[in-house]
């Protein structure tokens, strides 16, 4: 019974470093102006994985106070800006962006994070996606 007991511990602590990876990830992002005729696709990086993180549920006043839920966010990151194809002369084509450079689990900053945990995929064109030769590459 020990060694099974052992076994299943050291599982779960393998397990949950596994899953508990901040990383930097390659991202396709597709850009797009209301007022442009196209949409671009831009290869980036950006901050993805799973973060330990403390129930913040538990009881008593002096646990809260210690709980904290981290999220997978930039540690370093640089701005970028692309100019968006089929857009009229009134119309400012400049793009700018966040490029992950490094990550880190921390609080969610507000700042420059999108905090919320449900969200709805919008990466996607609702224009076409000519020029088929533009596509930009930010990978680091």
């Amino acid at each position: 019974m020990p060694a099974i007991f052992m076994a299943s511990l050291l599982f779960c602590i393998a397990f949950g470093h596994a899953f508990s990876l901040c990383m930097l990830t390659e991202y396709i992002m597709y850009v797009e102006k209301e007022e442009c005729a196209y949409c671009i696709a831009v290869n980036t990086t950006i901050c993805s994985g799973y973060c330990k993180t403390s129930d913040s549920n538990v009881k008593g006043s002096e646990l809260k106070t210690k709980s904290i839920q981290n999220v997978c966010t930039y540690n370093e990151y640089t701005h970028k800006t692309i100019s968006v194809p089929g857009c009229p002369v009134h119309v400012n084509p400049l793009y700018t962006f966040p490029v992950a450079l490094s990550c880190k689990c921390d609080k969610c900053n507000t700042e420059y994070s999108d905090c919320v945990q449900d969200r709805i995929d919008c990466n996607y064109c609702t224009k076409p996606r000519e020029p088929t030769y533009l596509l930009y590459n930010f990978l680091q």
